[in-house]
Order: structure tokens, then C-alpha cells, then sequence
């Protein structure tokens, strides 16, 4: 098999036609040139992942790949043993070497180990009646929720109410990361204290800015002639032990799995404060949209697997191209937080110096 490194120095090598050669291409069968262009090129460098109310459309014909770069990177899933790989993402095997861990976020979306996605729709089940239970008025009269957490806790959550609940918002959301008191200090200004519940975001429980500025939303309860502000807390986290140590009930601690990373939460009970604002249908329905992307992903071999497609056309950029700026234009506003989220997320999971086996990478990786 050819080895990685000689794929890369094929790509390398390759003819670099600018855009409008590639559009003006002879078609399929034509003298001189076996590259299809104009709306033949869009139909190759174009695909659709459906869902249950529309779809995605996904077109890099306005992009460098052409055949011969498709193939390169074709011959490079192979070299990469991607098939393997993805195996054991989807089977919740260890995929995370240097934490010993596997990644389970599939499984939050009902994809994966039989055993794990069991124990993950529990713990979305789990949330749900507790949501349920908030919307029916068992924590009494409730109007506003500050949700305080930081990086992946904070920004998928912020997405999330901000894309999904412009239409209809059963809650007053506010998320908070800043440690700088100025940030709680806004959001307490738009709350009323006897109508307001606080959501506490953690995978460990111990992040320092996040526990600073929970006790600050305590103290403001209690300044506020709130008789109970302890009361007022849910727990969102994957240390419900240390939640429990901290004085959170354990009827209102929303577990969720170790293996699943902080950048990935959102789809985890990280996600409370999108199903409080929005209810728990649509959640669901958040979640059922990135499970047939999840399932499109595990069911598809090679360039037509859309979501490798993506990341071929990213590494063939950032590693041939030289290309170190990527522009998200998110002309729908409900996407506006959308550039801020992928940010975090493509840093922590690309922004590597060593590759799974612990060797020194040998090129960009993002």
C-alpha cells in the first residue's frame, strides 16, 4: 500500500488549473480533456444529506478538487486506514489515546455501541422529565434561566438558543462564561431573582471561572431574598459526585458521559438550556438531524461520504495550498454564533502536534 506521505507528495505535484479552467473544462468524452465542467462539475463536487424536513446541500465545484485530487485523497483514506478508524469511533472503542478514552458524542444522538446509546437516551430521558417537570411548574413560577459554563459548555448552548428559539421561547436564556463579574452583572439585570433558575455547567465540576461565577449567581439569589438559592440549581456535568459534594440536589444533576468532550456537548444534557428554552420536542428533533448526518457519515465510503469530502477539501487547502484563514459566512442570523462555536471546536479536535500515535505530525492539520 502506498504509504501516506507518498500520497501527499502526489497532491503535491498535481496540476493547480485555476477555477475558471476547471469550469470551462471539456466535458466527459470530449477531445483533450476527461474533467467534466459547468453544470457537469457541480453534479460531481455536489451532494445532499436529507433529513426529515429539507436537507443539506454541500457544493465544492466552486473550490480546487477536481478528479485527480479526489482520487489522491481516495487513495489516502485507505493509506490512513479510515474504515478502521471509524469502526471504532462508532463501536466505543478508545479513540482518544491520550486520555485512554473513547468518544462517545454519537451516542447522545442515537448512533453507536448498542449498550452506550442505551445509556445515553436514558440520560436524555432523564432531562427531559426534568425539563417537563420546569415547564409544568414544579420548581414554581419560573421565567428566566442563567446558564453559566465556559467553552464548549457556553458556546453550544448559546448556538443552540439563539438559532432555535428566536419564534418561540418558553424561557428568558442568558449564558454566561466571562469570569469578569460585568457579564453576570447583565444578565442579573434582566432577571427577577424569585423567577429565576440557574444552570451550572461543567464536565468536572471543579472549572475554576465557572464555580466563581456560580457562587456570585448564589450570593445574588440570596441578596435578593431568595430563602433556598441551592435550590435554584441544576447541575449539568459527568462528575455528579462532586456536584452532590458541592450542595446541588441529586434529583436535579443532569449527568452525562466522561467520554463525551466538552467541545461536543451540546447534543448532552450541556443542551438543558436549549430544551428549556425551546422544549424538549424540538431538542429531540436538533438531536434526529445529527444523527442522520451521524448515520450518513458511518454508512458512506469515500468521496461520496459528504462529511470526509469536508474534511478532504480542508486538508488538501491548509496542507497544498498553503491556506491558513477559513471565512464562515452565516448569512441566516440565527447562525451568527455559528462561527464562534466551530472555532473552539475545530481547534480542540484538529489543532494537534502529534498525530494518535504520539509522532510528531507532519503538516498542517486544520
Amino acid at each position: 500500500m502506498t504509504s501516506s506521505a507518498a500520497i501527499w507528495d502526489k497532491l503535491e505535484n498535481l496540476p493547480r488549473p485555476t477555477l475558471g479552467e476547471l469550469f470551462s473544462a471539456v466535458r466527459d468524452g470530449g477531445e483533450g480533456a476527461d474533467e467534466p465542467g459547468g453544470t457537469d462539475r457541480v453534479a460531481m463536487l455536489s451532494g445532499r444529506i436529507e433529513l426529515e424536513e429539507g436537507g443539506i446541500l454541500f457544493d465544492w465545484s466552486k473550490t480546487h478538487l477536481d478528479r485527480a485530487v479526489i482520487a489522491a485523497f481516495e487513495e489516502l483514506v485507505e493509506a490512513m486506514d479510515f474504515s478502521g478508524m471509524r469502526a471504532k469511533l462508532f463501536g466505543g472503542e478508545v479513540v482518544n489515546p491520550t486520555e485512554g478514552r473513547a468518544a462517545d458524542h454519537a451516542t447522545l444522538r442515537g448512533t453507536g455501541d448498542e449498550a452506550k446509546v442505551e445509556e445515553a437516551m436514558a440520560l436524555i430521558d432523564r432531562m427531559g422529565m426534568l425539563v417537563d417537570a420546569i415547564h409544568q411548574g414544579a420548581l414554581g413560577e419560573i421565567e428566566h434561566l442563567i446558564h453559566i459554563g465556559i467553552g464548549g459548555s457556553a458556546l453550544g448552548p448559546a448556538l443552540g438558543v439563539d438559532a432555535l428559539s428566536r419564534d418561540l421561547s418558553y424561557f428568558d436564556v442568558h449564558v454566561v462564561s466571562n469570569i469578569d463579574g460585568v457579564a453576570l452583572e447583565a444578565a442579573f439585570a434582566k432577571c427577577v431573582p424569585a423567577k429565576t433558575l440557574i444552570a451550572v455547567a461543567s464536565k468536572t465540576f471543579t472549572t475554576i471561572e465557572t464555580m466563581t461565577n456560580a457562587q456570585s449567581a448564589l450570593k445574588w439569589l440570596a441578596d435578593n431574598g431568595v430563602s433556598d438559592p441551592g435550590g435554584r440549581v441544576i447541575a449539568l456535568t459527568a462528575n455528579p459526585e462532586g456536584a452532590v459534594e458541592w450542595g446541588v440536589d441529586e434529583t436535579r444533576i443532569l449527568p452525562f458521559q466522561e467520554s463525551v468532550g466538552g467541545r461536543y456537548s451540546i447534543w448532552s444534557s450541556i443542551g438543558f438550556p436549549i430544551a428549556m428554552a425551546v422544549g424538549m420536542d424540538d431538542f429531540r428533533a436538533m438531536l434526529g438531524g445529527a444523527k442522520a448526518v451521524d448515520e450518513h457519515f458511518r454508512d458512506t465510503d469515500g468521496a461520496a461520504n459528504l462529511v470526509l469530502r469536508a474534511a478532504f477539501a480542508d486538508l488538501y487547502y491548509a496542507r497544498v495550498r498553503g491556506c491558513q484563514t477559513r471565512a464562515v459566512f452565516a448569512y441566516d442570523e440565527r447562525l451568527g454564533l455559528f462561527p464562534d462555536y466551530l472555532q473552539q471546536l475545530e481547534m480542540e479536535s484538529n489543532g494537534k502536534r502529534v498525530t494518535a500515535d504520539m509522532q510528531p505530525v507532519d503538516g498542517p492539520t486544520a
